[in-house]
């Protein structure tokens, strides 16, 4: 991904940053972009320190330094104007740019992995975004047939023009009629997502564009190898063993037929042949994965660990981080490859110097929730669900799956919605919400959680500090899946014990704001 023009304004107030200039992609020289950030970027630093929010002038927060002109990179995970790891953009003068098109704020979508760059509030939690840029990872079709990465798990790998493609049934949005049941050979799919090594994407977005070999719009990123040139401008290369034609009309971007060399980084785009192996190039670009600048004061990236060799030397999404000095949340946090973390700090010679590493993934507590609203507080985003209450916080995934809404607010939650709730426990009885779905109603209600009461000599128990209300119609399963009695899943020693975690069901619920009964509960 390439930086953005910037430009330096005149007001009737004097001088701002103005807009990060999104071009349409391919219309300026990235040379002469290259020749000149460094002394646009220097101006820009002069323009917001007499604004007070310059490097030397930004404010610190507890957050690790964030405050002040910025880039946040990392996926979209609600709106209001759009959420960015954690953090709250506003989009009233931000340009907008997707897959080199000009776009708008009603364009982008929850999933989409974008790099934004604006101000930071002072507190690191709101922001006012100058530009917004999305470009995909990989479209193509799937070129094998799904699999699951373990037996019964949420997780499956394909291959889409030779690229290794992760997706997760919770953790990556699906759209545009794409799910993770009905993945199949041939479906052309959009991929947003993070680098986990030179071929894999781990995927946080996947739309459906259409059937192979009816859609054969595709593109690729990759590195360039066993170049031929032709005398008459035409050529063909490899990309990550992807055949890729050009010819003498091909339209090149950030380099020309010339600089075109084995071993450059390159976007391509143009239509698969039938054989699905090989590519009719509309466009070549360079690509270059850095940030643009070799010094900003504030900066935040989330991704997936490659590269690594300890906390002072891994990749993150492409980028080397120097985390050997950094806060970690949760503390004892163990970072290695393939670990999806977040880090904040600040750029220093094009490295990612970390003040603060966190990851979601090493928080303990997972819950579940599937149920009715009973009440809601807008104001504070809370919802209450089974007397649970369950709250959002900046890091929240919010969709809607009911009415295919992709803009959706948390302030368009009503009381009476049904909602699907991951998250984690966040004292008693309540739930900071990793994601929120609202969906039809379904017939079973479920609570997963941790057992926070529980009484062998009755056979009861809590979750969540709410009462399970069994009887001798429900079925007890241990943590193979396997039936117990009652007497086995609570005897001493039995199956359950104070902190563990089980999904209890009511099937077939009469109230889907209720938990009547337990039908069934399940051992984690």
């Amino acid at each position: 991904m390439k930086p953005n023009e910037m430009t330096i304004e005149k007001s009737g107030s004097g001088t701002h940053v103005g807009l990060l200039e999104f071009r349409l992609r391919r219309t300026t020289s990235w040379t002469r972009l290259h020749e000149t950030f460094s002394t646009l970027l220097a101006v820009l630093v002069l323009a917001a320190l007499a604004m007070g929010c310059g490097a030397e002038g930004s404010q610190t927060a507890d957050n690790g330094g964030i405050g002040g002109t910025g880039i946040s990179q990392g996926t979209i995970t609600a709106f209001g104007s759009i959420f960015v790891n954690g953090v709250e953009w506003e989009l009233d003068r931000a340009a907008i740019e997707l897959d080199g098109a000009v776009a708008s704020e009603t364009d982008l979508r929850v999933g989409m992995r974008v790099r934004v760059i604006g101000d930071f509030s002072g507190d690191g939690t709101t922001g006012s975004a100058a530009s917004v840029r999305f470009d995909d990872s990989v479209e193509g079709p799937i070129a094998d047939l799904p699999v699951l990465t373990s037996p019964g798990g949420s997780e499956k790998s394909f291959t889409i023009l030779g690229q290794t493609i992760l997706v997760d049934e919770f953790d990556t949005v699906f759209a545009d009629g794409a799910s993770f049941v009905s993945l199949a050979m041939d479906q052309v799919l959009e991929v947003s997502g993070f680098d986990e090594g030179p071929t894999t994407i781990r995927a946080s977005r996947v739309s459906l564009r259409g059937m192979f070999p009816g859609v054969r719009a595709a593109s690729l990123s990759g590195t360039v190898s066993n170049l031929l040139k032709n005398p008459d401008g035409s050529g063909i290369f490899e990309v990550s063993g992807i055949t890729i034609r050009y010819l003498a009309a091909t339209a090149f971007e950030e380099l020309t037929r010339d600089s075109l060399v084995d071993g450059v980084f390159v976007d391509v785009a143009g239509d698969l042949r039938v054989s699905g192996t090989e590519l009719d190039a509309d466009e070549i670009e360079r690509e270059d994965e850095s940030f643009g600048v070799a010094d900003l004061e504030d900066i935040e990236v989330e991704g997936v660990v490659s590269s690594f060799v300890s906390l002072g030397d891994f990749k993150l999404d492409g980028s080397t981080v120097d985390a050997s000095g950094a806060t970690l949340d949760p503390p004892g946090l163990v970072v290695a490859n393939g670990s999806f973390i977040e880090v904040e700090g600040r750029l220093e010679s094009g490295v990612i110097v970390a003040v603060v590493l966190k990851s979601e993934e090493a928080e303990e507590g997972e819950i579940a929730i599937r149920a009715s609203i009973s009440s809601i507080d807008a104001a504070a985003r809370e919802v209450t669900m089974l007397g649970v209450v369950v709250f959002a916080d900046g890091e929240t995934e919010i969709q809607d799956e009911r009415d295919g809404d992709e803009n959706f607010l948390f302030g368009e939650i009503q009381v009476g919605d049904w909602l699907k709730i991951e998250g984690f426990e966040a004292g008693t009885a309540r739930v900071r919400a990793k994601q929120i779905v609202r969906d039809s109603v379904e017939a079973n209600v479920v609570l997963r959680g941790s057992v926070s009461d529980l009484d062998r000599p009755m056979s009861t128990f809590s979750v969540l500090d709410q009462m399970i209300p069994s009887d001798l119609g429900t079925a007890y399963f241990d943590d193979l899946g396997q039936p117990r009695t009652e007497e086995e899943f609570f005897r001493t020693p039995g199956d359950v014990n104070l902190g563990d975690v089980v999904e209890v069901t009511d099937e077939n619920a009469l109230n889907p704001e209720t938990l009547a009964e337990a039908d069934r509960v399940v051992l984690d």
